[in-house]
């Protein structure tokens, strides 16, 4: 009877183990979003190498749309941008919309880094600049054969993104395309000195968590504040 006492006991251990455990998923790996994510009781997928996306969309906790290529402009209905694209990655741009949708359909949360935060507004009806230092001048660097450092500015105060007591920060970039048009449900939190968008949140009523930032958390470092909030601000939203 006691043994049976004890076997009870450590299923049910095990049983809130697992249900304390959370999915997140890639919309495609790399180690430092592996590193900058990983906790003891989570399971990072990589949804570029998993053939059945339906399969882990049912397990996700959270989705992670990735830095990467340029999307293709068909996304968003703009032609003319094809000329000032790298090679398109046609299977990711189907992936990473089928992953945004699920997310909004079932108020999963969300983050977009880079090309994340360009799909993010593209497929909720934005557009992007095709090639910034020809649309938008120099006047903030970018890239520049590699990741670059530039100041921005927060401009929506009700972010609960920044935790820092300042309105201007350094991130790293590299990147040369970026928002355009702004969809509807998006609100810019933060802005370079050229103007371009560098972070947003989907508006409450569309979604519960949903933010994105055109820079790298991934890479500023764990003692970073900005890396640390907002990967402390999704598990959360993830009911940690």
């Amino acid at each position: 009877m006691k043994n049976l006492i004890f076997l009870s006991s450590i299923l049910f251990l095990l049983s809130c183990q697992n249900q304390q455990q959370k999915t997140i998923i890639l919309s495609k790996a790399s180690s430092n979003y592996i590193e900058w994510i990983e906790d003891d009781n989570t399971i990072v997928l990589d949804a570029y190498t998993i053939k059945n996306t339906d399969s882990i969309l049912a397990l996700a906790d959270g989705i992670i749309l990735t830095g990467g290529e340029d999307i293709n402009p068909l996304e968003y209905n703009d032609s003319i941008n094809l000329k000032v694209c790298g090679t398109i990655n046609y299977q990711r741009d189907t992936l990473e919309r089928k992953l945004f949708d699920f997310a909004l359909e079932h108020k999963t949360p969300l983050i977009g880094v880079c090309r994340g935060m360009q799909m993010m507004n593209v497929a909720s009806g934005g557009t992007l600049y095709g090639d910034i230092p020809s649309e938008i001048g120099t006047s903030v660097i970018h890239r520049n054969k590699g990741e670059v450092m530039h100041e921005i500015a927060i401009v929506d105060t009700c972010s609960f993104i920044f935790p820092i007591a300042t309105d201007t920060f350094m991130v790293n970039s590299w990147h040369h395309q970026g928002l355009k048009d702004i969809s509807e449900n998006l609100r810019i939190i933060a802005r370079s000195f050229d103007g371009l968008p560098e972070a947003v949140v989907m508006e409450k009523s569309a979604h519960p968590f949903m933010i994105a930032v055109q820079f790298h958390p991934e890479r500023l470092g764990k003692d970073n504040l900005i890396h640390q909030k907002m990967r402390d601000s999704f598990y959360k939203a993830m009911g940690e």
